[in-house]
């Protein structure tokens, strides 16, 4: 039985060091946006805070799990500030980053702007060998690392639609990682991160006097893996509740839902359940968020 939980660790292991070269997937980035795209810091009228918890089911004890939060304000002469903080673990794996975010704003006609923004901060990797309870030299201390962070945005607000492009780090630093060699003997490498570019937008439809309805899509490109493409559909009930269905193509199909019940405070949760072969070993995603506006 130790021999099972250790071999299904270690795969584990190996997804927890593929998570730390590629970002979280949120669920509800639509909240948090600046977190993925540094122009998005400003582009309300309004402060902002958002706070979210991440956590993906499964059969494992240490399914993965992220905790975020993010803030973001106008400010004069059409700039615009943000920081984000984002804990994510995987397994044995933990990622810290801190990020700060400034935005410019150019006017294009009386209901368009163009945003462009700039990230900077960095990241703190740590792998706790020791929690694997492995007799092995190369387990016998926890490696700890830190990679500087800097990325470039651009957000198209129109008065019905919107556009954005990011790529949130530019900075490609190597992370330490176990693996296996053909042996079956554990050894240790250098992995680098992987590029990330972000592409989206949508356009929000009136219904009626009640209900406004925003298609949109949203797709993360990184190196040397498939394209993750989300189409979605939300309906904003009186500015109250807005509700969301996303199919994240090939992948799986998100629901969610956002509740403005309390003035200047907004509470949503996401459920992801996984439609591809991944979903063997995850049984779904929940991520919680909440968010306040001033």
């Amino acid at each position: 039985m130790k021999e099972i939980k250790f071999i299904l660790g270690f795969f584990l292991l190996g997804g927890a060091m593929y998570a730390q070269e590629t970002a979280p997937n949120y669920l509800l980035y639509r909240y948090n946006m600046n977190i993925l795209n540094p122009a998005y810091a400003g582009v309300s009228e309004d402060s902002e805070i958002g706070l979210g918890f991440r956590k993906q089911a499964s059969d494992f004890d240490d399914s993965a799990t992220t905790q975020y939060a993010s803030f973001s304000m106008p400010l004069k002469k059409n700039l615009g500030i943000g920081a984000s903080l984002v804990n994510d673990k995987v397994f044995i794996t933990k990622e810290t980053s801190v990020v700060v975010d400034v935005s410019y704003k150019l006017q294009m006609d009386a209901v368009t702007n163009l945003y462009l923004g700039l990230k900077a901060g960095g990241a703190f990797h740590n792998i706790d060998y020791n929690s694997l309870g492995v007799n092995d030299p190369l387990f016998s201390s926890n490696a700890s690392t830190f990679s500087p962070q800097m990325g470039v945005g651009a957000y198209l607000k129109g008065e019905r639609y919107f556009i954005n492009v990011s790529s949130p780090n530019l900075i490609l630093s190597e992370i330490e990682s176990p693996k296996l060699d053909n042996t079956g003997a554990i050894i240790s490498e250098s992995v680098e991160e992987k590029f990330h570019v972000y592409v989206g937008g949508g356009y929000t439809f009136k219904i009626n006097e009640n209900i406004d309805l925003t298609p949109s899509v949203f797709s993360r490109f990184v190196s040397n893996e498939d394209m993750l493409l989300d189409v979605s559909a939300v309906a904003d009930f009186s500015n109250k509740i807005e509700a969301g269905l996303t199919y994240r193509v090939d992948t799986s199909i998100i629901g969610s839902v956002m509740l403005k019940v309390v003035k200047k405070t907004s509470f949503g949760y996401a459920y992801e359940s996984v439609t591809s072969d991944y979903s063997v070993v995850s049984t779904g995603t929940h991520e919680f968020v909440v968010r306040f506006v001033w």
